[in-house]
C-alpha cells in the first residue's frame, strides 16, 4: 500500500510538471524580436533617432511602423512569423513636416519623401516664365529639403522557430530576448547642389534676383531605392561674387543647396534661370539647358554632389548714374528681389 502512495505522489508531481513546461510553451507572443543596428558613418547625418518601417514581402503592404528610438538607444522591433523588407531612416517623419511630406506609407511601392512647395517661390517663378515666354507653366517650387538618409533590408525572414516564447505573456512586447540581428547602413537621398557660373564682364551686373534649378526630382521612393519620375524646380541666389585674379571686369558667383537631385528618368531635361540686373537698372535674364553639365561626384562621405559650372558674358553698360561701370549696391527700388553680389 505504501508503494501505491508512493508511485501517485511521483505520478502526480510528474504532471505538474508536465503542465508547467506546456504552460510555458503555448503562452507565446508568437513574435520574435528583431535588433536593427544602424551604422551611420556613411550617412553625413547626424540623427536625433532612428524610424523603421516593416513591410510584408509578399504584397507590400505596411505591416507597422515602428515608434522612432532615439539614435544612442538599441533599436528592437517584434515582428510575427512572416518574411519582411525594412525601411530604416533617420529620425521620424514628423520632424521633417515644412520641409519633407511623406505619403504613401501603406505600401513600400507607394511610399514616397516628397518636397513640400513654397507657394510664394512658385509664383514668382510662374511670373517668371510667363514674362519670357508669354505661357502658364505648370511648373512649382518645393522647399530645400533636410537631410535625409534611408537603407532598405530585404528578404528578412522569419520562422516559427524564432518566435519568443514566455511562462506569461508580457504586458508590452519587449522580450529581451533578440533572435536576430541585422546591420544597416542608411545612405543620403539628399544631394547638395553645386552652382558655380563664371562671368565675363561680371563688372556690369548689379546683382541678381532669385535664380531657378528646373527639372529636379519632386521626391525620393523609399521603397524602390530611386527618386521619383516628376519634376519640380528650387530657387536659390547666386552670390559670393568673386573676381578673377589681376581681372576687375571678370569673376565667378557661386550657390549651394540641398536637393532631391536628379530623377529617376534618364530623358529629363534641366535648365537654369538666372535673371541679372545689370548697373544701369536693366533686367538681364538668361536660360540654359544645363542637362549636359550636370556631373555627379560621390564623395567620401557618400554625400551626392551635382557640379554645375556656368560660361556667362554680360553686356557692356553704363551705370544708371552715367559712370563706365562698377559694382553700384544702390538697389534699394528692388526691395527684396536683389541680392548684391558682395565682393
Amino acid at each position: 500500500m505504501k508503494h501505491c502512495i508512493t508511485i501517485y505522489c511521483l505520478m502526480a508531481m510528474l504532471l505538474l510538471a508536465s503542465c508547467s513546461r506546456d504552460h510555458l510553451y503555448y503562452a507565446s507572443s508568437d513574435m520574435a524580436t528583431v535588433l536593427v543596428e544602424t551604422d551611420w558613418s556613411t550617412s553625413g547625418v547626424n540623427p536625433n533617432g532612428v524610424s523603421v518601417f516593416a513591410y510584408n514581402e509578399a504584397d507590400g503592404s505596411l505591416y507597422r511602423r515602428f515608434p522612432a528610438v532615439s539614435a544612442q538607444q538599441q533599436c528592437y522591433i517584434m515582428l510575427p512569423e512572416g518574411d519582411y523588407t525594412l525601411v530604416v531612416m533617420n529620425d521620424s517623419p514628423e520632424e521633417f513636416e515644412g520641409t519633407i511630406d511623406f505619403t504613401g506609407s501603406e505600401n513600400i511601392n507607394t511610399f514616397q519623401a516628397r518636397g513640400v512647395k513654397d507657394e510664394q517661390k512658385s509664383n514668382r517663378l510662374a511670373n517668371y516664365l510667363r514674362t519670357r515666354t508669354g505661357e502658364q507653366s505648370g511648373e512649382y517650387c518645393i522647399v530645400p529639403p533636410d537631410t535625409l538618409a534611408v537603407s532598405v533590408v530585404r528578404g528578412l525572414h522569419l520562422s516559427a522557430q524564432q518566435m519568443d516564447y514566455f511562462y506569461d505573456r508580457p504586458e508590452d512586447n519587449a522580450s529581451g530576448k533578440t533572435v536576430m540581428e541585422v546591420k544597416t547602413s542608411p545612405k543620403p537621398v539628399i544631394s547638395t547642389v553645386h552652382i558655380k557660373a563664371h562671368v565675363k564682364g561680371l563688372k556690369y551686373a548689379r546683382g541678381t534676383t532669385i535664380s531657378y534649378l528646373r527639372g529636379v526630382a519632386a521626391g525620393h521612393c523609399p521603397g524602390l531605392e530611386k527618386n521619383t519620375d516628376d519634376q519640380v524646380a528650387q530657387s536659390f541666389i547666386l552670390n559670393n561674387r568673386v573676381f578673377d585674379p589681376g581681372s576687375d571686369s571678370d569673376g565667378t558667383i557661386t550657390a549651394e543647396f540641398l536637393s532631391f537631385g536628379l530623377t529617376g528618368n534618364k530623358d529629363c531635361r534641366y535648365y537654369l534661370d538666372i535673371n541679372f540686373v545689370l548697373i544701369n537698372g536693366e533686367s538681364h535674364p538668361l536660360t540654359f539647358d544645363v542637362t549636359d553639365l550636370i556631373s555627379v561626384d560621390v564623395s567620401l562621405s557618400m554625400k551626392l554632389s551635382l557640379n554645375l559650372a556656368l560660361e556667362i558674358e554680360l553686356p557692356e553698360v553704363e551705370g544708371g548714374g552715367g559712370e563706365g561701370g562698377g559694382f553700384n549696391p544702390g538697389v534699394g527700388e528692388w526691395e527684396d528681389e536683389i541680392v548684391n553680389v558682395p565682393m
